[in-house]
């Protein structure tokens, strides 16, 4: 009995912290923020959206609804436990654990560091008074700070999992603030901008025998595949041509699924899709699919380490077009 007791209140745990990253999921799709996926782990879910919404203090509103979620979880739990006769020893104990839990995560969520709740609330609060990265650098500073008291407590209390929040806050705001200073320095730029439209690509019917030789002469080691109507069919690499058969055609060896953004996206967008498929390069199309150009991660660091060096935030007109072309 005490084993399925724990597997059902663990269920109901899991259960619970689904509806709450579901809370976040539903109130960002009211902002038009679309949800890639809902990771859950032993510390608890997290809800990944395409990106923050930047509306003055969205970001607060799809944040406290998770707590809020939780909190209501835990006080529905904890009047059907006031409801149950005394006698039901075993329901009493789940219900009494998951009240317990839910209002532990909404509490442990409202704490104010990013990447809890708490902390967004905190950022989306103070960008109202003030611009989004100077409020990033303080919630930043101030998670920093609350880490560092976590793991201190943590340390002299023997308390191993406060130690474990405390490291995993301190390194998730240091990941969370640089996304967010790199997509600071790229905000106001188009795919446009940046790409390179000078592309060189390749037919699918082209051998691969054919293709290393273009290689060599081309000094590239990856092409766009693109049909005689300038559609995008995909992309083949030096990775993709080892151990084929250099009889065999360019179609049969290519990659299929290439991330392409249209050419009026934004530069953010970019990194976001790069990053999003762990790929050094986005093919940029026109409204009517056809290749216009390629965008690669250099292309937007350039530009990053442009405006950190000082050359502001003037959007770049045809930058890429200057620039050598990266390999990819």
């Amino acid at each position: 009995m005490p084993y399925v007791l724990g597997l059902i209140a663990a269920v109901g745990l899991f259960i619970s912290v689904i509806i709450h990253e579901l809370g976040h999921a539903v109130t960002a799709r009211g902002y038009g923020v679309k949800v890639r996926r809902i990771t859950l782990w032993f510390l608890g879910g997290v809800a990944q959206f395409e990106e923050i919404p930047r509306q003055h203090g969205a970001e607060a509103v799809v944040s406290i609804v998770g707590p809020l979620v939780s909190l209501a979880i835990g006080g529905i739990c904890w009047a059907v436990l006031h409801a149950i006769p005394s006698g039901a020893t075993a329901v009493r104990f789940v219900l009494a654990y998951l009240t317990y839990m839910n209002i532990m995560l909404a509490v442990f969520n409202l704490v104010p560091a990013l990447p809890l709740d708490g902390g967004r609330v905190l950022r989306s609060l103070l960008a109202l008074a003030m611009p989004h990265a100077q409020a990033t650098r303080i919630s930043a500073a101030i998670s920093r700070l609350l880490a560092v008291a976590m793991g201190v407590l943590g340390l002299f209390s023997l308390n191993f999992f406060l130690l474990l929040v405390a490291v995993f806050i301190f390194g998730a705001v240091n990941a969370e603030t640089r996304t967010d200073q790199l997509e600071d320095l790229l905000r106001g730029t188009l795919v446009r901008d940046l790409m390179n439209p000078d592309v060189h690509t390749v037919p699918p019917d082209m051998s691969l025998s054919e293709l290393t030789e273009h290689m060599l002469k081309e000094h590239h080691l990856g092409f766009p595949v693109v049909d005689a109507m300038g559609n995008v069919l995909g992309l083949i690499t030096l990775r993709e041509v080892q151990g084929k058969d250099p009889t065999s055609s360019v179609s049969d060896a290519m990659m299929r699924d290439v991330p392409t953004l249209v050419e009026d996206a934004t530069a953010v967008a970019a990194l976001q899709l790069m990053t999003r498929n762990g790929f050094g390069c986005v093919i940029a199309t026109g409204h009517d699919g056809r290749m216009s150009g390629i965008i690669t991660k250099t292309d937007l660091m350039r530009l990053i380490q442009l405006r950190l060096a000082g050359w502001g935030y003037v959007r770049p007109t045809k930058l890429a077009a200057h620039w050598p072309a990266a390999a990819y």
